[in-house]
């Protein structure tokens, strides 16, 4: 075999394994469809605008002197309550930026009487949701740890001719809750279930802690892989 039908055979063979990977390419502009890191990802639970609400019968103990600087610690001016039952509920509209996290402003109103107490208070901020199992327990894919963190109000006054504890300063909380799935709704989903939650309020004239435990609801504005 002389060198020219020797060139001939090898430049026949490169052009043969040259042309595999150009016909296994997709039209120019359009990716292969086989490519995992190509094709769209869609949240399999949550996703989009999150509104949602909580609501439920909680404890609360509250203490301190008017707010004014002059009265702090002067003991003739401490107001102090005993455990005090009430009702606590939560106000929130998050973006469910995947099946893991959600985060947005929330909104916390918490009054609480007895026959000799009254404890009223708000606090606004920003809410964080966690869903640290979706992967590792998918048992508990839905439940999560959430925090709130922001500005906080509070009054404790005792009922008659007395003077209140009041303070207005730092708002914080930490929870859990778990939710299931009700039904599609307005291109999204709705979703239902239990939670427990741990609240203070603190400035330095006053502070109010409370514990709640009750039902939070909540609509996911996005369509995910569940839906189907």
């Amino acid at each position: 075999m002389n060198r020219r039908v020797l060139a001939s055979f090898v430049l026949a063979g490169a052009l043969v394994v040259g042309a595999t990977p150009v016909q296994a390419q997709s039209e120019p502009g359009k990716p292969a469809a086989e490519d995992p890191t190509l094709r769209p990802v869609k949240a399999e639970r949550r996703s989009g605008l999150t509104l949602g609400a909580s609501g439920g019968i909680a404890l609360a103990g509250a203490s301190g002197y008017p707010n004014n600087a002059g009265l702090i610690d002067n003991p003739d001016y401490y107001s102090s309550s005993p455990l005090l039952v009430g009702w606590s509920s939560s106000y929130f509209l998050m973006g469910a930026f995947n099946d893991y996290v959600s985060f947005g402003p929330t909104l916390t109103i918490a009054t609480f009487e007895s026959e000799a107490w009254k404890s009223t208070g708000w606090g606004a901020g920003f809410r964080g949701e966690v869903f640290p199992l979706v992967r590792l327990v998918p048992a508990l894919a839905d439940a999560a740890i959430y925090g709130q963190v922001g500005f906080g109000v509070t009054e404790l006054r005792a009922k008659g001719p007395y003077p209140s504890a009041d303070g207005a300063q730092s708002f914080l909380g930490i929870g859990l809750h778990h939710e299931w799935r009700l039904a599609r709704l307005l291109g999204g989903h709705a979703a239902l279930g239990p939670y427990v939650e741990y609240n203070a309020i603190r400035a330095p004239s006053a502070e109010r802690h409370w514990a709640t435990g009750g039902l939070r609801v909540v609509w996911y504005g996005s369509g995910v892989a569940l839906d189907r």
